[in-house]
């Protein structure tokens, strides 16, 4: 992986850190590992950059595991949240208390 693929997958892994959640097109981390697909070392590599990514910007507990979702076009990585990320809301949840404000 050359440097400014090394620096984009970073970058995305950062948006991950603050975000919960990230998709990186196929075909971009196809181009950043000059692979398609990808091998299991790719994964490690991945999982190593997030470690040195979370601990940098730090962060006072271990990084937390991240989720890999593998979808058609993308590949979307969700990591496990944190004490101090916002609770997540079922949309579910959401949509019933509009149909009973509607009702």
């Amino acid at each position: 992986m050359n440097e400014h693929h090394l620096n984009q997958l970073r970058n995305a892994l950062s948006a991950l850190r603050t975000d919960i959640a990230v998709a990186i097109p196929w075909q971009t981390l196809n181009s950043w590992f000059v692979a398609a697909p990808l091998d299991l070392q790719h994964y490690s590599q991945i999982n190593r950059h997030w470690a040195q990514v979370w601990n940098q910007a730090g962060e006072n507990c271990p990084a937390p595991a991240v989720y890999l979702y593998h979808g058609v076009e993308k590949l979307t990585l969700v990591r496990e949240t944190t004490p101090d990320d916002p609770p997540a809301i079922a949309l579910h949840d959401l949509a019933s208390v509009v149909s009973e404000i509607d009702g």
